[in-house]
């Protein structure tokens, strides 16, 4: 072999095993722009990212072949297993598909293609933790919640690859750790089941791949945009077609 091919053809295995060597979890930049909602959120888990290091025991799988999960199971091991409203086979036994925000907005529950429940609405560590996670260990797809308008789509370093969409009447789903997006651009209308994104870990500090999932209510910040919505808990909503209290 010449010795200029002898160079072309070592600097060629160089660059393959440097390729095979990164990580797949390298976070993408922040972009100029991308931080156009202001203020952190009161949830971000910046200062203590550790406590997602610890994983579920097994992963529980049920696809969703209609843009949200028919039945919802709890991740083993984790804290929504222990709940009274979980039986032997880690089914959430209140479980609700479809909700209805503010009288009159019909949601997924688990806009998801699979996994289990990690974590609920509520306090955690002093903090409100203003959604719900759902786990699994594969990129599954994200899904629009209901029909709406993409009101955010960027990347924030405390929820990662973020989508926020409008569905009207002052109700809005947050989408955050999502390891890409689909063919979606901020100001596009989207459908319910409409798939979004996939599942990821994305964000300023490490933590497993999961959907972190908020219902928000209210009025739009003219400044502080979706961090002046106030949060609902999803799991507490109405069933779709129940009567009106």
């Amino acid at each position: 072999m010449a010795s200029l091919e002898k160079y072309v053809f070592l600097g060629a295995v160089t660059v393959a095993i440097i390729l095979m060597a990164r990580t797949p979890d390298t976070q993408p930049p922040a972009r100029p722009g991308d931080l156009a909602d202001t203020g952190l959120a009161s949830d971000s888990p910046a200062a203590n990212p550790s406590r997602h290091d610890v994983l579920p025991a097994v992963l529980t799988l049920t696809p969703a072949p209609r843009g949200h999960l028919d039945t919802l199971l709890a991740c083993k091991g984790m804290a929504p297993s222990l709940g009274n409203n979980v039986d032997g086979d880690l089914r959430v036994t209140d479980y609700k598909p479809l909700v209805v925000a503010q009288g009159s907005v019909t949601l997924a529950t688990a806009p998801v293609g699979g996994g289990c429940l990690s974590s609920i609405f509520g306090q955690r560590n002093g903090r409100l933790h203003k959604g719900v996670d759902f786990y699994h260990d594969a990129p599954v797809p994200i899904y629009a919640a209901a029909a709406g308008k993409i009101r955010r789509r960027l990347y924030r370093e405390d929820y990662g690859n973020m989508v926020v969409i409008d569905h009207g009447a002052g109700v809005y789903t947050r989408y955050a750790h999502l390891e890409d997006f689909s063919d979606i651009r901020q100001g596009d209308q989207v459908v319910a089941g409409q798939m979004i994104g996939t599942m990821g870990n994305t964000a300023g500090y490490r933590l497993p791949r999961h959907l972190h999932y908020e219902v928000l209510t209210g009025q739009w910040g003219a400044r502080s945009g979706s961090f002046a919505l106030e949060p609902v808990d999803v799991l507490a909503l109405p069933a779709a077609g129940d009567p009106a209290p």
